[in-house]
């Protein structure tokens, strides 16, 4: 039976043997990639969390988010976002990539407009969904 892992870089399943990602060409750590795998089929962290590629941290996320959200948005449909809750490491729920989405594509829409109170309106929204992110346990 083969085991996938995700990419150290991009978070796009590979074999776990891979030496390097063929998709972003990141390399990868065998000896450290195995444990990973099984850790997260188990449910509990993927490991330490200084190990998680900057653009998958949570402090990425918003911070992308509130300076150009379409990137965000591709960025946490393209993989996981992970955050910390004491020592453990948890993932984002799917729940909140859409809402990102919703919220990005309601901001774009705003921004086509001419309509001055509703692109407040969406950068409100926006502040407040990108603090919502940020105290999330």
């Amino acid at each position: 039976m083969t085991n996938f892992v995700h990419c150290r870089g991009c978070g796009h399943q590979i074999h776990e043997t891979a030496p390097t990602c063929p998709k972003c060409g990141a390399p990868q750590s065998v000896a450290t990639q195995a444990p990973l795998a099984t850790q997260a089929a188990a449910g509990s962290s993927p490991g330490p969390y200084g190990s998680i590629p900057w653009f998958r941290q949570r402090w990425a996320l918003v911070c992308m988010f509130l300076v150009f959200p379409p990137a965000a948005v591709v960025i946490a449909w393209s993989g996981e976002i992970y955050y910390l809750v004491g020592t453990t490491i948890k993932t984002f729920p799917k729940s909140v990539k859409v809402m990102m989405t919703i919220m990005t594509a309601l901001l774009l829409v705003a921004l086509a407009s001419d309509e001055e109170a509703l692109q407040g309106f969406a950068g409100l929204g926006l502040v407040g969904f990108a603090i919502g992110l940020s105290l999330r346990k």
